[in-house]
């Protein structure tokens, strides 16, 4: 046999190989995408007969789907009333027909309506008529998007003290949180994204974050609140604002405390207007280190504070 005819022959098996090769890699390829795809899982409070979950057969409650969950499940919810607390485990996503049209009251009025764990989200219902509306537990990462969440006995929203990271955040968009008993959204130290949300009518502060949490809020609209719009701490913490409307409410439009410990605060493009104290108010509960607030506090110049019935930005005001 010739020279030439030995490397076709080995040209030609190693063509063989790659063809192989890649054919497995197409065959492959579709399982893989298949097997990371979420299973879907239905719920509609007027069905009856069969409940398997299916679209023909859904489930009659979300906790009967949250219990036959199992992992990567997406639950679709029809428009109806369900009267039950959700317990949502890991890797679960609920998504209502419409925020007005899927309304989840309260069954035991003592406890959360939701309780959130790690990667869940939720989409698109209504929740009211608990002790709060959403409770996010530890080390959860979490979406609350596009709902209404009122007439709760305590928070609106709320969450457990945790870590800053950016792979444990939770993100609340496009919600209107109305006429709770307390606060429209209480955080202990977290990492949180607060974007495009109404937060009115609480009978607490509209927003409060409490002291080394890492928080970027933006586009809020937060007004009417029988306590302050927002009451942040700068201790430990890393808070940016910007594009908020705040205003009427009853106390401050935002107050700042500080305790004396580092941390950094900054406050843009926002809006600070009819508030029933002063548009920006800073309270210190230590003696000593008031210039530091200079340093821990920026209120850029984009900002427009003014309506305010004792001004626009307070003295540093002291406080046990």
């Amino acid at each position: 046999m010739s020279e030439i005819s030995l490397k076709f022959r080995k040209i030609s098996k190693t063509k063989l190989v790659i063809i192989a090769a890649l054919a497995m890699v197409l065959v492959t390829l579709p399982m893989f995408a298949f097997s990371s795809k979420a299973h879907k899982s239905f719920v509609d409070a007027n069905t009856t007969g069969t409940q398997d979950g299916s679209s023909a057969h859904p489930f009659k409650t979300i906790s009967e789907a949250i219990k036959k969950a199992d992992g990567n499940t997406e639950i679709h919810v029809a428009k109806g009333t369900y009267k039950e607390n959700l317990n949502v485990k890991n890797d679960v996503k609920i998504f209502g027909d419409s925020k007005d049209g899927v309304v989840i009251k309260a069954k035991d009025d003592g406890d959360a309506v939701v309780v959130l764990h790690d990667d869940t989200k939720i989409n698109k219902v209504t929740i009211k008529e608990g002790k709060n509306g959403i409770w996010v537990e530890k080390n959860s990462k979490t979406s609350i998007i596009d709902c209404v969440i009122k007439d709760n006995d305590h928070d609106g929203i709320a969450t457990a003290s945790d870590g800053t990271k950016d792979s444990k955040m939770v993100s609340i968009s496009d919600n209107e949180i109305k006429n709770n008993g307390w606060n429209g959204i209480f955080s202990r130290k977290r990492r949180l994204s607060i974007t495009d949300n109404s937060i009115h009518g609480n009978d607490k502060d509209g927003v409060g974050i409490e002291k080394g949490s890492r928080v970027w809020m933006a586009d809020n609209d937060i007004k009417d609140n029988t306590g302050s719009g927002l009451k942040l701490q700068i201790d430990g913490s890393d808070i940016w604002t910007k594009n908020n409307d705040i205003r009427g409410n009853k106390r401050e439009g935002m107050e700042v405390l500080f305790a004396g410990q580092s941390g950094r605060i900054n406050v843009s493009k926002s809006k600070f207007v009819v508030n029933g104290r002063y548009g920006i108010a800073r309270v210190q509960t230590v003696w000593g280190s008031a210039s530091l607030w200079a340093k821990y506090l920026t209120i850029e110049n984009n900002n427009g504070i003014f309506g305010n019935v004792l001004g626009s930005i307070s003295g540093i005001i002291h406080v046990n």
